[in-house]
């Protein structure tokens, strides 16, 4: 045989390799294989999460609020019980006053701006997206959001990274963390109702977070 025909003969059989693998993929989607779709659904909802967890620990990696290792862990830590959000959502955008006495006293009326969330109260949260978790989560030990909200287990909950309000500044200490450095906001929206909790900097949201990491819960009304 001679020797150009050995290379020629290497690059068909993988070129057959790739259109039988072409024509695997065909064939599942043709039949529309419930498992097949499930599987690839389920890879893409939970690895996506994950993956976006681990650029925002990279990216706290200057400021020292990455938390080491712990926190690369936890960016880390898949829950199966993450889902993804719909592109169809609606923003969450308008004006809210406080549904109860004690939203009243602690931050009065909230508008959400883009990203920011501003309270009547003159401070502001600015925010980044960080992910979706269900309602069936704990935010603390012993504690989930469907509970503390009333709202069914798959409800879908808005985690967001409180950020500074300008580069190269620390995020401020905040009225609505009891003078303290807020790390994380979790809203749930319905409807004409938006329900809100803040975490500590510096701490975890799940089963593994002491009480002590939460600042506070609020509940508002669409104006």
């Amino acid at each position: 045989m001679p020797a150009a025909a050995a290379p020629r003969q290497t690059g068909l059989k993988r070129l057959a390799a790739a259109l039988a693998f072409l024509c695997l993929v065909l064939f599942l989607l043709a039949i529309e294989n419930r498992h097949a779709i499930e599987a690839w659904r389920a890879l893409r909802d939970e690895a996506a999460p994950a993956a976006g967890r681990v650029a925002d620990w990279a990216a706290r990696l200057p400021s020292g609020t990455a938390d080491g290792l712990s926190g690369l862990k936890t960016a880390i830590a898949a829950d199966p019980r993450v889902v993804a959000a719909d592109a169809g959502d609606v923003v969450l955008t308008g004006e809210f006053s406080p549904a109860d006495e004690a939203t009243r006293l602690a931050t009065g009326a909230v508008a959400f701006v883009g990203a920011d969330l501003r309270f009547d109260t003159g401070h502001a949260l600015h925010t980044r997206p960080l992910r979706i978790a269900a309602g069936r989560e704990s935010f603390v030990a012993g504690q989930t959001f469907a509970d503390r909200w009333n709202a069914p287990a798959d409800a879908q909950i808005e985690l967001r990274r409180i950020v500074p309000a300008a580069r190269n500044r620390p995020v401020a200490a905040s009225a609505s963390c009891d003078g303290e450095i807020p790390g994380v906001a979790a809203l749930l929206h319905r409807r004409d109702r938006v329900d809100m909790m803040v975490f500590r900097a510096r701490t975890i949201v799940g089963p593994d977070a002491p009480p002590s990491a939460l600042c506070g819960s609020w509940s508002y009304r669409q104006r």
